[in-house]
């Protein structure tokens, strides 16, 4: 059991790696092409291109039935189910999504589109090129909803290299786009939309390539299981409650900015989302290696393991978050100087905001992972739902009583505070994790770290007045906040397996570059 555990630890640690490598090309490049982006489509147009997309999010909430894919493949791949009955799994699946797909195609071309011809606040001369963009971004979101079942097998076949690999490509496409937009003299809002539609076609098309190739149970003739569409769509229906939530607080928010403001604000909150899912992909490469283990390990019922990967993942994810988002935190204002040249007013505490948001969040994405596990979401999914979506009107009552547009942030991480404590409460019984231990092991060893780091690098950064040059404070307060944190997380945040854990991966990483 010990050597089986260690195999796949270390394939997780292996697609870590996998996933890290892609996260550093897509960072790099996707960082670059953001401000391009912004920069050649301009603040209006950018920020109607984001609007767009977040009322064409609400309706891929629909799209819930994706988890309950992954969860129902990598749970009978946990049990030791036969080719056939993946297949049958697979193809079911399949054909719940092309249902979907339609329904978000119906949905969006009625209810979306007189939204966004009536009550989106946009100027008149940019009505037609809205409506134009929308109609791509409803054949980009249909094709994505299509696909989702293809992504899902990747994972559960843990192959996150092929997976990074497409990611790379996805990223390296996009910065030729980004410039053939840039040299051109048609309307670059419209051009824009075409080509990132496109890139979503041939992501299909690639990835059912790889599937049909490498996994037997996506051939054969199609199969609908009835019994087994009924467990799904259950599954799915109450995931559909914390898709919801998630689509609603973030495009309720933006919707909402754009209502009681214009559609710079949208950018503000275009860019801040950009910053919070860019620092995201570190956890998120973490959370994606782990999450086959997290289903299989329940679906053995290797409790143990199981409880070592929550608890393990949970507070990797969050220290590693931590580590890179207090040098954001204290140098939002001067990156963004370099970064977009002219920022758009409130900005700066969209992205603090956004971030540390953002860190709450990590902690509960795991616990989602755990509970989906076991099949038995009712319960979570009902209260996460419900908690998350009071964000919207409590955010809607502040801007109506006139509250800084920077209020709608501090209500929603509130929430998130309070909901990641509902969160535990509920999972660590499901799992048989007494909650003291997931308390004492993660939250607290993560709160004292965040507490003892922070220290020297806030008062080295109010204290920097003297330095004039934006990139100077850059270097100096990234250089103290490395230097403080990271001890303080190998000391205080990991224990000592742990330690040991992170040193001969590192060792092992160092010998391969040698």
């Amino acid at each position: 059991m010990e050597n089986e555990n260690e195999n796949r630890s270390s394939r997780i640690a292996r697609n870590t790696l996998y996933l890290y490598g892609q996260m550093l090309v897509q960072l790099v490049v996707s960082l670059f092409t953001a401000r391009v982006v912004i920069l050649t489509l301009g603040e209006v147009d950018y920020g109607i291109f984001t609007v767009v997309g977040g009322v064409m999010s609400v309706f891929i909430v629909l799209n819930s039935l994706v988890s309950a894919t992954m969860r129902f493949i990598t749970y009978a791949q946990g049990e030791g189910k036969s080719v056939e009955e993946l297949h049958t799994i697979f193809s079911t699946a399949r054909l719940v999504h092309l249902t979907i797909a339609a329904l978000v195609f119906l949905l969006a071309e009625t209810v979306g589109l007189y939204y966004v011809c009536n009550y989106l606040v946009i100027p008149p001369d940019r009505l037609t090129a809205t409506i134009i963009i929308y109609q791509f971004s409803i054949i980009t979101s249909l094709i994505g909803i299509m696909s989702a079942p293809y992504d899902a097998l990747i994972v559960a076949h843990e192959k996150m290299g092929v997976f990074a690999s497409i990611g790379i490509y996805n990223v390296l496409i996009n910065l030729i786009i980004v410039f053939l937009v840039k040299y051109t003299n048609t309307d670059k809002l419209i051009l824009y939309a075409a080509l990132i539609m496109m890139i979503q076609v041939s992501m299909r098309l690639i990835y059912g390539w790889y599937c049909n190739r490498f996994f037997p149970e996506t051939r054969g003739r199609w199969v609908f299981d009835k019994q087994l569409f009924i467990r799904m769509l259950k599954f799915g229906g109450w995931s559909f409650n914390g898709t919801l939530a998630s689509i609603g607080y973030t495009q309720g928010i933006n919707l909402l900015l754009n209502f009681f403001y214009n559609t710079v604000m949208n950018t503000a909150y275009g860019v801040a989302n950009l910053v919070q899912s860019k620092l995201y992909l570190f956890a998120e490469n973490v959370l994606t290696a782990v999450q086959p283990q997290i289903v299989k390990s329940y679906a053995a019922g290797d409790f143990q393991y199981l409880h070592t990967l929550v608890i393990t993942s949970s507070k990797f994810a969050f220290l590693l978050l931590y580590l890179l988002s207090l040098p954001v935190l204290l140098n939002t204002s001067y990156i963004l100087f370099i970064y977009l040249g002219e920022v758009p007013e409130y900005t700066v505490w969209f992205v603090r905001m956004s971030v540390m948001c953002m860190m709450v969040h990590t902690l509960g994405a795991v616990m989602c992972m755990s509970i989906h596990a076991t099949g038995r979401i009712a319960k979570f999914q009902m209260i996460e739902a419900n908690l998350l979506l009071l964000i919207v009107p409590i955010a809607w009552f502040c801007l109506w009583k006139g509250c800084s547009p920077v209020s709608v942030f501090i209500v929603q991480l509130v929430v998130f505070i309070v909901t990641q404590i509902a969160r535990m409460l509920i999972v660590c019984p499901a799992i048989n994790l007494p909650v003291w231990r997931y308390i004492k092991e993660v939250l607290l060893r993560c709160i004292i770290v965040v507490i003892i780091g922070s220290i020297i690098p806030v008062i080295a950064h109010l204290s920097d007045v003297m330095i004039a040059h934006p990139l100077t404070k850059i270097i100096i307060n990234t250089s103290i906040c490395l230097l403080s944190t990271i001890p303080t997380i190998y000391y205080i945040g990991l224990d000592k397996e742990q330690r040991v854990f992170v040193v001969n991966k590192i060792k092992h990483i160092v010998h391969l570059t040698n």
